[in-house]
């Protein structure tokens, strides 16, 4: 099952801190939404896509508030898995995997760790079912589509970000293809930016973006291998694109890292630096 082919989509580590936004309905979605401090203007929109934990999970909103107070962005999380994300489960998957990851003796290996990985799948199962790209993609551009549309938010530029399962649509949202049902060809938003992507073609879906887009990768990762990693980052482009590669880290880094972790959060740290400056530069 694509959500958890790979340890570390489920793996790291649930972060510290208090989110400092709201939770509306945008759309026709709930939507968590974070702004710029009071008296800080606005500079554009910044939709975030979640990995498979979901619109609720903590770590997706402490750094959707980093967006919003580092780069005076208005930035919402939309609830694109319908209420399927697997937050309420994120504890103990974390839990599963570091266990599964640990070092053990012989036995613990042949006989416990099957079954670690056996609930890894169970936690997971519905989550994954339920965020396949049949039932999300159609959700996704429907409210793009309708942010687009909408006469308060029609002039004002649109970035994407997508981490993990989110990452496949910041990819797709920029490509000439306004989505399900629609005979359009534009983009919908006006620059991009994912870490850690899963679920998307190399190099194809790369050459079809249309947008700026900004990719952090990192140097140990399932979704995309160290030769796939270097295809990308050699590609060339008529449209603005950037490639990073983030030494010693792994699948998740940029958004679940063990905040313990010198390497790790220092990583993150970069990536969220390399997120806003992209914006700055294509959205202002």
């Amino acid at each position: 099952m694509d959500a958890v082919q790979c340890r570390d989509c489920v793996g790291g580590a649930i972060h510290t801190g208090k989110p400092t936004g709201v939770q509306i309905q945008f759309h026709g979605l709930p939507a968590y939404v974070t702004r710029p401090d009071e008296g800080t203007p606005g500079k554009g929109i910044i939709i975030f896509i979640t990995d498979i934990f979901g619109w609720k999970f903590p770590n997706s909103r402490l750094l959707a508030d980093k967006y919003a107070k580092n780069g005076g962005y208005t930035v919402y999380i939309p609830d694109f898995m319908r209420g399927n994300g697997a937050a309420p489960k994120a504890a103990e998957c974390m839990r599963v995997t570091a266990a599964y990851e640990a070092p053990s003796s012989l036995l613990y290996s042949i006989f416990v760790k099957p079954f670690l990985a056996l609930k890894a799948v169970f936690l997971l199962a519905g989550p994954a079912f339920h965020t396949r790209r049949s039932k999300a993609k159609p959700v996704v551009f429907d409210f793009m589509r309708a942010l687009r549309a909408d006469p308060a938010t029609a002039d004002t530029k649109i970035g994407v970000v997508g981490f993990c399962w989110g990452g496949q649509y910041s990819i797709l949202l920029g490509q000439n293809d306004s989505g399900h049902g629609s005979t359009e060809s534009i983009p919908l938003v006006d620059a991009a930016f994912t870490a850690h992507p899963a679920r998307f073609e190399i190099p194809e879906d790369i050459k079809k973006a249309k947008v700026p887009l900004s990719m952090a990768l990192a140097e140990n990762d399932l979704w995309v291998p160290p030769k796939e990693a270097q295809i990308l980052k050699k590609l060339e482009k008529e449209e603005p694109y950037e490639v990073v590669i983030f030494e010693g880290t792994k699948h998740g880094f940029a958004l679940r890292c063990d905040e313990k972790d010198e390497v790790q959060m220092a990583a993150a740290e970069k990536a969220e630096e390399q997120a806003l400056r992209w914006f700055k530069k294509w959205i202002g």
